[in-house]
């Protein structure tokens, strides 16, 4: 079994690993055993359940082993390019510069980008205020209708693509807009629940995937009064949402298209559907 973002999930004969920080799931298989091997790489709002798909496939597909690595969209799409990855993941749509790169970008879901914060007396907070509390043209909760205290921007790393998301929502929201310089940045979604949840008076946000179960204290808030759920991002309300994506350079081929192609299969959107908006 393995522990994952709170989930444990069981994978047969599983070796875990950490480098660098990024844990590796190794599907069963050795390095003779004559088995095909798949690394997948990148975001890591889809790590858990692609460890998740990654343990589906092997149950019907037992001669292939699935390594699932984090680090980022950014790493998803360059480490594809460069061949360390066969499949990247991206929490967002592939850039123009990496099509260029002959990436190419197939869709398995959609994900909506939660605010959490550590307040009390904040439920709602416009687009607006937001822009402006992450640029820092605001930059105490009492003017936002909350109590007098500081408020402690946390937010994700450039190879993000949550961040990417939620960067290009503030800058449709406001003209010019641009992130506050000097704020402490995370290289994952728990390393931003973590933080928010420890410092009194932070603001961050994640995937709606891994909202359940936050800490005691951190609340989800919402955005011009819409809840971020799997419903107000299928119909469109919720106005943070981005597409999930996976990368190959060029058209996929073998048993990583056969793996892609049981991700969009019904088995392969039920497991999305436990934490995203599926296809359907």
């Amino acid at each position: 079994m393995v522990t994952l973002n709170g989930k444990t999930i069981t994978i047969a004969a599983v070796a875990v690993l950490l480098v660098a920080g990024i844990g590796i799931f190794l599907v069963d298989g050795s390095e003779d055993d004559g088995r095909t091997r798949i690394t997948v790489g990148g975001s890591t709002t889809i790590q858990p359940i692609m460890a998740e798909l990654a343990d589906g496939y092997y149950k019907t597909h037992g001669d292939v082993e699935i390594t699932v690595l984090g680090g980022g969209s950014g790493v998803g799409a360059s480490n594809t390019a460069n061949g360390t990855f066969d499949i990247g993941m991206c929490s967002r749509n592939l850039k123009q510069s990496e099509v260029d790169l002959g990436l190419r970008e197939v869709r398995i879901g959609y994900d909506g980008v939660a605010v959490i914060a550590n307040v009390e007396g904040v439920g709602d907070l416009t687009m607006e205020q937001l822009a402006g509390i992450f640029s820092g043209e605001i930059g105490n909760w009492k003017d936002v209708g909350g109590p007098d205290r500081r408020i402690a921007v946390v937010i994700r790393d450039d190879a993000s693509g949550t961040r990417e998301c939620f960067d290009k929502a503030m800058a449709g929201a406001v003209d010019g807009w641009e992130v506050k310089e000097g704020v402490p940045e995370q290289s994952s979604t728990n390393g931003v629940v973590s933080q928010v949840s420890s410092t009194p008076g932070a603001i961050g946000y994640i995937s709606i995937g891994a909202v359940d179960g936050l800490p005691q204290g951190t609340c989800v808030l919402t955005v011009d009064g819409v809840t971020a759920s799997d419903e107000t991002v299928s119909d469109g309300s919720y106005p943070i949402q981005r597409d999930l994506v996976l990368c190959t350079d060029g058209e996929a081929t073998g048993e990583v298209a056969a793996f892609i192609d049981w991700i969009l299969g019904p088995e392969g959107q039920a497991i999305v559907g436990e934490e995203f908006v599926t296809l359907n």
